[in-house]
């Protein structure tokens, strides 16, 4: 008998994927820059050899990411949950313990950025988990990473003031031990704990010898060849991996226009924070369609904020009209990366999705590693922004366009019939 599309074990295993995901990968990502100076200031260090853990992160993260891809395609997305708060606990251990050694730092963040791609399974699940809603599940799963890259570092410059940058790394390796049994307990099921090459498990699957049913999609060989899934992977280049290089320097390009530092940091919080309309108004767009067009809306919304934010200034618009294009691209930024996920979901389905999923996170990661230098020579060649405006602006038209070329969905949708 199918299980119902909300039970409350699925709602319980969803809530402990927003924790796993808040606490594991996501405190990773967003704990450097906070303790960048007191480190630095304590060891003597550079921003700039400080700065190179960000690197190894991203390198080890990147490389590893294809490895649990296709782990949890084939034996279940538990087991490298278990291992990323396992060795995330045990890195930030280290990180507590850090001396003036630089090759630590830099073994320890690499460390960091592989216990980090372990969190492709949270994204797993909750497209397993669900199918009829599975737009709004994954539209609130991103939505709660808005939530935590916006609270984050709050909470991390809480900690470094009450209890000193060692304090923080202990205290969040003791939440991801901690969560380590939770995960192992709570993460059971169809999909969580198998894969396509799992033994059998269950009183049906010892007698009759059986494994358990393949979800329906591609084989990894399949999607490699189909133009579709690259398309998708384009748009995510196109928005999340440009939308990374622009971020890099918003606070800069905030100020270079006569607006204060606070002002910038008030308007990039506000911002960011509102991309969860779009988080959210995404879900339940997908969930009514039959086709990715909806999305395309999105790519052009993201160009008229860019625009707006790029006219600006104190003396046109003024504060108001630089909230407001900012907010208009962000609530756009909000819905594409969910958005992203879900079109992947139904076009190469659940079978192979978490190499499907790798190997997109591998092409954004190039992006998101190369626009934020790229963004910085043209500042410096021409002195002005204004060629990173146009260049996001036309990746977000570009993207709006390729949406349009990828026609119906082909897999678990009762909106659409699989072609």
């Amino acid at each position: 008998m199918e299980e119902p599309e909300i039970t409350p074990r699925k709602l319980l295993i969803a809530v402990t994927c927003l924790l796993g995901a808040t606490f594991v990968p996501y405190v990773e990502a967003t704990i450097s820059p906070l303790m960048m100076l007191p480190m630095t200031e304590e060891f003597g260090w550079t921003r700039t050899q400080f700065s190179l853990a960000s690197t190894f992160f991203f390198i080890l993260g990147t490389a590893s990411v294809l490895l649990f891809g296709k782990f949890a395609d084939r034996y279940g997305p538990r087991l490298i949950l278990l291992f990323g708060s396992v060795c995330g606990g045990a890195t930030m251990l280290l990180l507590s313990q850090q001396n003036a050694e630089l090759w630590r730092l830099y073994l320890a963040y690499a460390l960091l950025g592989a216990c980090g791609s372990s969190g492709l399974g949270y994204t797993r699940i909750i497209g397993t988990l669900f199918s009829r809603h599975r737009a709004k599940a994954l539209a609130i799963f991103g939505g709660e990473s808005i939530v935590a890259l916006g609270t984050l570092p709050l909470l991390t410059n809480a900690l470094n003031v009450h209890l000193g940058w060692r304090g923080t790394y202990v205290v969040y390796a003791v939440v991801m031990f901690a969560l380590t049994p939770v995960i192992h307990l709570v993460m059971r099921g169809p999909g969580l704990n198998q894969g396509s090459r799992s033994k059998p498990t269950g009183v049906a699957a010892v007698a009759t010898g059986t494994p358990p049913p393949v979800p329906e999609g591609m084989t990894p060989a399949q999607i490699r060849r189909d133009r579709v899934f690259w398309l998708i992977v384009l748009t995510a280049v196109l928005g999340g991996g440009f939308n990374v290089g622009f971020t890099a320097h918003i606070i800069a390009a905030i100020t270079d226009r006569g607006f204060s530092s606070d002002a910038a940091a008030g308007v990039l919080s506000a911002g960011t924070l509102l991309g969860l309309i779009g988080a959210v108004s995404i879900g339940f767009a997908l969930d009514r369609s039959r086709t990715a067009r909806i999305m395309s809306l999105y790519g052009m919304i993201s160009a008229l904020g860019i625009s707006l934010f790029a006219v600006a200034s104190l003396t046109f618009g003024g504060l108001p009209l630089l909230v407001t294009g900012l907010a208009v691209q962000r609530i756009a930024m909000g819905a594409l990366p969910a958005g992203t996920n879900y079109l992947q979901t139904r076009f190469v389905g659940m079978r192979s999705f978490g190499e499907a999923f790798a190997m997109q996170v591998v092409a954004q990661g190039i992006a998101m590693a190369l626009t934020p230098p790229l963004f910085g020579l043209l500042f410096e060649w021409t002195g002005s922004y204004t060629p990173m405006y146009w260049s996001v602006l036309v990746a977000a038209l570009a993207g709006a366009g390729v949406y349009l070329m990828l026609g119906p969905y082909r897999f678990g949708t009762v909106a659409a019939k699989p072609r």
